[in-house]
């Protein structure tokens, strides 16, 4: 894809499919590289973390950001352990072991998460896998 004019683009979230992680997590792709029809446009995913659950974690070759929309939680950044709330960002540095934890919430953690690029994030390789493509609206099968 080369870098040419675009038109602006509105993405609806509650119309974009989730992807279901279990009973723990849903991620939906908001913005990627084949919504924009542009390469090295920045992913970005919405995600919710479920009340009472936690997330295994993960370390990235990349950096990852992190936009807490709402609910609070903690987050396991290394070695330490940090409460988060709507509000927040969290800047995760390449190599940076992180983890969600909702369990001691009766609130769902929504969250926004921003790569530089699609081939760093797992969620999107597994949309692959299961759909055959990156994004799905909810009317599609």
């Amino acid at each position: 894809m080369e870098n040419k004019q675009l038109p602006p683009l509105v993405v609806d979230v509650a119309n974009v499919k989730p992807l279901v992680f279990g009973k723990e997590y849903e991620s939906r792709m908001i913005l990627d590289h084949v919504i924009t029809g542009r390469d090295n446009v920045i992913q970005m995913n919405h995600g919710t973390v479920k009340a009472g659950c936690a997330l295994g974690g993960a370390a990235h070759e990349e950096d990852e950001i992190y936009y807490i929309l709402s609910g609070k939680g903690k987050l396991k950044l290394g070695e330490d352990i940090v409460d988060i709330k709507g509000g927040q960002v969290v800047f995760i540095p390449a190599g940076c072991f992180h983890a969600l934890d909702n369990r001691e919430s009766k609130e769902d953690m929504c969250l926004l998460t921003f790569w530089r690029d699609w081939r760093f994030n797992d969620a999107y390789e597994e949309r692959i896998k299961q759909w055959g493509k990156s994004f799905k609206t909810v009317d599609e099968d």
